[in-house]
């Protein structure tokens, strides 16, 4: 009897731990120069916005104020990692990481997460973000610029 209601309690309680989670879109690029080789300049990233999704009026704990933007990585090569820096515009949260990154395993797409606001009204969105790839050797790439825009959606008047 002690281990029915246990378990029941359990159950009851856990169904309050319901909260907004994101599998990250992307996983760290970490550097191993080696002392033998050396590779090549890794080629100026192309990297296009797939898909811009701003956050909704809803229950935050149900994800509704999370912002979603995913970018396709046009010419995509294995052991290169990118870094995302916003040269101009301004974001109300943390968009990309201060790290570089890469795409997960089987992907040439990364996927960011920031919080945007639990409201169906939205800011527009206009950055210039500098990209960077970044070898195994820690050889960097000339710079590409992405143009990430969103018009928002405005208050009715």
């Amino acid at each position: 009897m002690k281990l029915t209601i246990g378990i029941t309690l359990t159950f009851l309680l856990a169904s309050y731990g319901h909260a907004c989670s994101f599998a990250p879109g992307y996983q760290d690029f970490l550097i191993a120069p080696s002392i033998y080789r050396k590779g090549p300049k890794p080629e100026s990233p192309k990297i296009t916005v797939k898909k811009i999704q701003r956050g909704e009026k809803g229950d935050p704990g149900m994800c509704a104020d999370a912002g979603t933007l995913v970018l396709k990585i046009d010419n995509f090569r294995l052991n290169t990692g990118y870094q995302f820096t916003i040269e101009s515009g301004v974001a109300d949260d943390q968009i990309f990481p201060e790290k570089y990154i890469a795409p997960v395993p089987g992907s040439r797409e990364l996927m960011f997460v920031w919080l945007d606001g639990a409201s169906y009204f939205q800011e527009p969105l206009q950055l210039k973000v500098k990209v960077v790839a970044i070898s195994l050797d820690g050889i960097e790439s000339q710079a590409s610029y992405l143009n990430i825009e969103d018009p928002g959606r405005p208050k009715p008047r």
